[in-house]
């Protein structure tokens, strides 16, 4: 389910299920010059979070913000930027003291991927997803995407693998 806050009010959501081969993915960018895509399908909502309702857990990895409560359940953050080998959130310039936790549940486990704004929902037919080849990204990148998609000007999209990311959180 969808969770609506003031900041995703802007998105279209689509109401008619997907035809044929299309899935429904939220937009969000990874950095400055890439953005990536999450299914709609492992989203269980959106929430904005404000790092003082992160508690730090010691000696975990890096990209593990810490734990947050979300309705009465303990949340891990992941700084999703950070797993995918970008500049951690707390040492980028400008660092924004919140961002956007996209809630992603795979086998009763729901965790919040960080990012500073999420964008639109957007279909592309699964059919036109693109494989990502060997020297296109490292290694450790690569074992968290599913492929990618190009949008209309041309820009891959790269499509966050949601299960590869849980397993990231627990094989901690």
């Amino acid at each position: 389910m969808l969770q609506v806050n003031d900041s995703f009010r802007a998105l279209p959501i689509l109401e008619n299920s997907p035809q044929g081969n299309n899935q429904r993915f939220l937009r969000f960018p990874l950095n400055g010059r890439v953005n990536g895509l999450l299914p709609l399908a492992d989203l269980r909502g959106v929430i904005q979070v404000t790092l003082t309702e992160v508690l730090p857990v010691p000696q975990v990895a890096e990209f593990l913000l810490g734990i947050m409560n979300w309705r009465g359940e303990a949340l891990w953050i992941i700084d999703l930027a950070a797993l995918l080998g970008a500049t951690h959130w707390c040492r980028r310039e400008n660092v924004r003291n919140s961002g956007m936790a996209m809630l992603v549940q795979v086998q009763n486990q729901t965790v919040g991927l960080l990012v500073e704004q999420v964008n639109t929902i957007e279909v592309y037919d699964s059919q036109e997803r693109l494989a990502i080849s060997a020297s296109m990204l490292p290694t450790r990148l690569k074992s968290f995407l599913q492929g990618y998609f190009m949008d209309a000007q041309g820009s891959p999209l790269m499509l966050v693998d949601t299960h590869a990311v849980i397993q990231a959180l627990q094989s901690i």
